[in-house]
């Protein structure tokens, strides 16, 4: 009798659901719901859109030139997200590049090798990642807040000390950014790096798997115990990691650092966390958001330049695609909620 039951199922409540069938429907559900699946869309949309209207979008030449030049917007984006999933902010990314590659170059001019480069770029950008944390987390001043004073501190510095540019960066000093390993763009290998650690981190320590929570809801993190401070000194520092590894791939890309260093960039890394999933008010995200995002507004600002779009256009079509993102999210939340919730 049992099993016949377990056959036919119920007959009350009729045929039992294949367990099959059950699995795939959770998978469905899953993949609906992954943050990144709408930037994934989107992506494809947009690429189908450029390769009808842009001449030599779609050449394998243009694809990886798409793929390196997001290099440094990927590898800070992969940072801020994690600022973003604690609830946090930081808009000093770009300056902080700045910086981080002029401090860089002036060693690598003096002295090269790339040891003491390196060194000079990742710690320099921690550094700036750790005030910035502790003015939120200690003296408990906005993130916004912060980070907007630190960016304007780091502009002006950058005026005073890098007003001229560096220039002749040695070959030695440029392995972040210049060749290539198993045919890969230096640049690109150094994302793909980079993505690999975070997203292990994300997964495989308590770190990663407690930011979302402080980011989704402070109170229920507090009480149940989380290290908030230490978990928001962490997103702050790893994003200042990033932002000095970015600046390595700067300089060896350009070999050089001009005065003007990393002055739009904070819209587009913004842009790229946001576009790719992440929610803007913290809690819900992945690393690979972060990654999609970047990949998506170089292929936009890629596009729109073939087409012979002015730079302040790009500008303005950037913001308005970030002011859709985050509609896009919040009505995608809901419906996928209703769904959900009865």
């Amino acid at each position: 009798m049992s099993t016949a039951v377990g056959k036919l199922g119920n007959p009350e409540i009729g045929p039992a659901t294949p367990i099959g069938s059950v699995r795939f429907e959770r998978r469905l559900v899953r993949l609906v719901f992954r943050p990144e699946l709408p930037a994934l869309v989107f992506l494809c949309i947009l690429m189908a859109v450029f390769a009808v209207s842009a001449q030599g979008f779609l050449t394998v030449a243009n694809l990886q030139q798409i793929l390196v030049g997001s290099s440094i917007l990927g590898i800070i984006a992969l940072g801020l997200n994690q600022v973003i999933l604690a609830g946090e902010i930081d808009v000093s990314v770009g300056s902080g590049l700045a910086i981080c590659a002029w401090a860089a170059g002036e060693v690598a001019v003096a002295h090269g090798g790339l040891l003491l480069t390196a060194a000079t770029a990742l710690g320099l950008g921690a550094t700036i990642g750790l005030v910035n944390a502790l003015l939120v987390v200690k003296a408990r001043i906005p993130s916004i807040i912060v980070t907007l004073a630190t960016m304007y501190a780091l502009q002006g510095a950058e005026e005073v000390f890098n007003a001229i540019g560096v220039a002749g960066i040695p070959g030695d000093s440029r392995g972040f950014g210049a060749g290539t390993l198993l045919g890969l763009n230096m640049g690109l290998v150094v994302l793909l790096g980079t993505f690999v650690a975070v997203a292990l981190l994300m997964r495989h320590t308590p770190w990663g798997r407690e930011t979302p929570a402080v980011g989704g809801n402070r109170r229920a993190a507090r009480q149940a115990g989380l290290p908030i401070g230490a978990i928001c000194v962490a997103t702050f520092v790893l994003t200042g990691l990033c932002v000095g590894l970015a600046a390595l791939v700067y300089i060896g890309q350009v070999a050089a650092v001009q005065s003007n260093t990393g002055s739009d960039l904070v819209l587009p890394v913004i842009a790229a966390v946001v576009v790719g999933g992440t929610s803007i008010t913290g809690g819900r995200g992945s690393t690979l958001s972060a990654l999609v995002g970047a990949v998506l507004i170089g292929a936009m600002l890629d596009g729109m330049s073939l087409l012979g779009i002015v730079e302040r256009w790009q500008d303005v079509f950037t913001g308005g695609v970030v002011l859709l993102a985050v509609g896009s999210d919040v009505v995608r939340q809901r419906i996928l909620e209703r769904l959900v919730v009865p």
